[in-house]
């Protein structure tokens, strides 16, 4: 149970090792090769207005090969949102990168907004868009990141 940003969050976790024949199954229907753990995951959000809950099936691969317990699983799990809030999210919402689908130069526009993305975090301000603003408002700040 997590009490943050004006909401309560229950997350469950439930895990088993996958057996052989559910191993062939996630394999040949999937392709989900050498999968060994798998299980279900449970949000609850909780707000003074609303109240929603999801279940996602959930599957771990051969990086866990030692006996896994749920609180390390909801550990790592995340951990890896965390990942994909400090990453993914910022480059979808803060450089819109959703909104432009140059397919032939998607790459090299992805590694100018990485490239800025760091820039911006060296500025050293909680949250990006006050590094935008902040960079905004003082126009040499640009050559100072730079150099």
């Amino acid at each position: 149970m997590a009490k943050a940003h004006g909401r309560l969050e229950v997350r469950q976790l439930w895990i088993v090792a996958c057996s052989a024949q559910m191993q062939t199954y996630l394999h040949q229907t999937w392709g989900w090769p050498g999968v060994q753990w798998c299980g279900w995951l449970r949000y609850e959000r909780r707000t003074a207005r609303r109240h929603s809950s999801s279940w996602q099936l959930w599957v771990a691969g051969a990086a866990f090969d030692w006996p896994l317990s749920a609180p390390q699983a909801a550990a790592y799990l995340r951990g890896h949102w965390s990942i994909e809030n400090r990453v993914f999210y910022v480059r979808d919402t803060t450089m819109q990168e959703d909104r432009f689908h140059g397919r032939a130069i998607g790459p090299n526009l992805s590694s100018i907004r990485n490239a800025a993305l760091t820039l911006l975090r060296t500025l050293g301000t909680a949250y990006i868009p006050d590094a935008r603003r902040r960079f905004a408002t003082f126009s040499d700040l640009g050559f100072h990141l730079l150099c």
